[in-house]
């Protein structure tokens, strides 16, 4: 797998594959007998016919220290934030439901490049690999999702390095995940920062990048920013088995649903009956993005 975003072809980074062919694969992956880093490289190094089953993958850009995650705010909360280095001040609500995304692309969608109203700012927030697993531990990704704290969900993929429409590329084969967090979640979200960084500038510049219509001129563009873009790769959450099939992470009955769905379509039930309908911007089962500026 390549490490730049966007470098690799929708193929080559497809997060889905068929359906579990041997056993012992969760195992391998185990978090508890590794470091997320060890156990990112054994999952996602396996043989091609050890590697044929169905999961979502997590990807961003993550060292020894943590995992960086991308948020949008106004001025005001983000101009705190950078100066102390951790979420708070006045207009700042630790509680209220916030999301989280570990793909600079989607947060780039998301935010119009930070030209939307009440989320000019792109944060790049990074959090220990233990706050991240503990979070996502805490999450529950289906349909729906009211009454929980935590909440995960799977949207269509932005590509990084090339845009479509004044906003990045949507990826047919690949899902990003988005993180929800809201009440106690949402304040030992704030509590584990351990640094944030304004990306503001560089989200207008890849912005003005994809705005160009040629694409070979947007191509050269974008390959003149790609030192500054973030290096974003798969990765596996220290969390335990149990939590990572919940979400779809590693074999199970979360990611046999979401394949069988396929991308665009939800069940619906009428009666006894199902039925299919397109689904929205939000990828089912897991939760819609209800995204605020805080």
């Amino acid at each position: 797998l390549k490490t730049t975003s966007g470098q690799a072809s929708e193929s080559e980074m497809s997060a889905t594959t068929k359906q579990p062919q041997t056993a012992g694969i969760e195992s391998m992956a185990s978090p508890d007998k590794a470091t997320p880093a060890e156990a990112t490289a054994r999952f996602f190094t396996l043989s091609p016919k050890e590697h044929d089953f169905q999961v979502q993958v997590f990807e961003g850009e993550w060292d020894e220290e943590g995992v960086y995650v991308y948020q949008a705010f106004n001025h005001v909360i983000a101009d705190w934030a950078v100066s102390h280095q951790r979420f708070g001040g006045p207009d700042f609500n630790p509680t209220r439901m916030t999301w989280i995304k570990p793909s600079f692309a989607w947060v780039l969608y998301r935010a119009g490049y930070g030209h939307k109203h009440n989320q000019e700012r792109i944060l790049k927030v990074k959090l220990p690999h233990a706050a991240i697993a503990e979070l996502l531990s805490q999450c529950h990704c289906k349909h729906g999702g009211g009454g929980t704290d935590g909440r995960v969900q799977w949207d269509p993929a932005r590509d990084l390095m090339s845009g479509e429409g004044r906003e990045p590329r949507m990826m047919q084969r690949r899902r990003a995940i988005q993180i929800g967090l809201k009440g106690k979640l949402s304040e030992q979200y704030v509590a584990s920062t351990i640094s944030i960084q304004d990306v503001t500038e560089l989200s207008h510049k890849v912005g003005a990048a994809h705005a160009i219509k040629d694409n070979t001129a947007q191509k050269e563009a974008m390959t003149a920013l790609a030192p500054e873009l973030p290096k974003e790769r798969p990765y596996l959450p220290a969390c335990s088995e149990s939590a990572l099939v919940e979400l779809g992470m590693m074999p199970g009955e979360r990611a046999a649903q979401m394949a069988s769905l396929g991308r665009g379509k939800a069940p619906v039930k009428v009666g006894k009956r199902h039925h299919v309908k397109p689904e929205p911007e939000s990828a089912l089962p897991c939760a819609p993005d209800l995204d605020a500026p805080a």
